[in-house]
């Protein structure tokens, strides 16, 4: 071969480099520009999907209709889902770029204001007893009380509207009448969807379970125990000083629960429970807990030779009847449901009265 095939061959090898390298180069280039153009655009959707939902937090708080369908917003466009309300979500569109943000719009009842809520009436029997509530009372019926016993009210009203002791339930199975049944089984599982499956306890019992203080339950949000009728699914609780800090629990019921002798609650932790029928609390001797305690039925204190007290919100749809015997019982009100700080499940509990609020954001 002579030398000018040689240099003609090389220069092709050359050639066939360059344009390799080329091609590699304008490559990579296009994918850098596609990425940077793809994370701008995301960016962007994001932001809009946000300001989606700032709209559809601004049209709720002010009972105005959602817009339908894909709404036009700085270039993009949002579309806002209030199917699942109070859960929303809202999808930002930007480009090739797609992001959703969710949060719950959530009506905090009235209830929530009060430290004992009550739908019926309000008694007070026992021997030699005393309670005190601290923060608001309020009773839609009468109340009324032994002559053996005596009492401390901050704040009680009497003949109050149930918008401000109640807490009906939502239409949540979707047939067109609310507070049944089967809207209180679709809280407990829409409650459930809300936590990871190791947070949740889900027990399919007509009869009654027993739940005892056990290290199983660190760290668990919620325990559903769900009958196939109103009434079925009763709960025996037996917690005592071994549950542990920073815990907040809530047990659900489409039965009665029954808390039996009330544990001393560490720092932090909150023990919640929900029941369709009746709440029953019996201690003796001391007890001191922090508790959302919500009862679509009536709600009974049964204390004997006891000195402690019970700090959060108390709601009966029903009646409360405190029977007491020889005890010094206190009742404290906590604002942190108020404040938006509910106990697993709660915000299922939504009204179209009290205060509105966005919480529970997340994309």
């Amino acid at each position: 071969m002579n030398k000018r095939g040689v240099a003609l061959i090389f220069a092709y090898l050359v050639i066939m480099v360059l344009t390799i390298m080329g091609s590699a180069f304008l490559a990579r280039s296009i994918s850098e520009n596609n990425t940077a153009r793809w994370q701008s655009d995301s960016a962007r959707a994001f932001w809009i999907a946000e300001s989606g939902l700032a709209q559809a937090y601004f049209n709720w708080a002010n009972s105005i209709a959602q817009p339908v369908g894909a709404q036009n917003f700085s270039g993009g466009t949002y579309t806002i889902n209030v199917a699942s309300l109070p859960q929303v979500s809202v999808t930002g569109n930007f480009g090739n770029a797609q992001r959703t943000v969710e949060a719950f719009f959530i009506g905090i009842p009235l209830a929530f204001q009060n430290t004992l809520s009550v739908g019926g009436n309000l008694t007070l029997s026992g021997l030699l007893a005393r309670v005190e509530v601290y923060g608001k009372t309020r009773v839609s019926g009468s109340y009324s009380k032994s002559a053996l016993a005596s009492d401390y009210f901050q704040d009680r009203q009497t003949g109050v509207a149930q918008t401000n002791t109640t807490i009906p339930i939502p239409d949540y199975d979707n047939n067109g009448t609310a507070n049944e049944f089967g809207d209180f089984v679709q809280f407990g599982r829409k409650t459930m969807q809300d936590y990871s499956a190791d947070q949740v306890v889900y027990v399919q019992n007509t009869g009654t379970v027993n739940i005892f203080p056990n290290s199983t339950l660190v760290g668990k949000r919620v325990i559903f125990v769900e009958g196939s009728a109103p009434g079925e699914g009763n709960v025996n609780i037996f917690f005592d000083a071994t549950w542990q800090d920073y815990q907040d629990l809530t047990v659900i019921s489409t039965g009665t629960i029954t808390y039996v002798e009330p544990l001393q609650f560490q720092e932090n932790s909150r023990l919640s429970t929900v029941s369709w029928n009746n709440y029953t609390e019996a201690s003796i001797f001391r007890s001191q807990h922090e508790s959302m305690v919500y009862a679509h039925g009536n709600t009974s204190f049964i204390d004997i030779l006891e000195w402690g007290s019970t700090t959060g919100n108390v709601i009966s749809n029903g009646n409360l009847s405190l029977n007491e015997v020889l005890t010094y019982e206190k009742f404290y009100y906590s604002s942190r449901a108020a404040d938006g700080d509910l106990s697993p499940g709660f915000q299922w509990l939504s009204a179209a009265t009290g205060s509105r609020r966005m919480m529970n954001w997340q994309e």
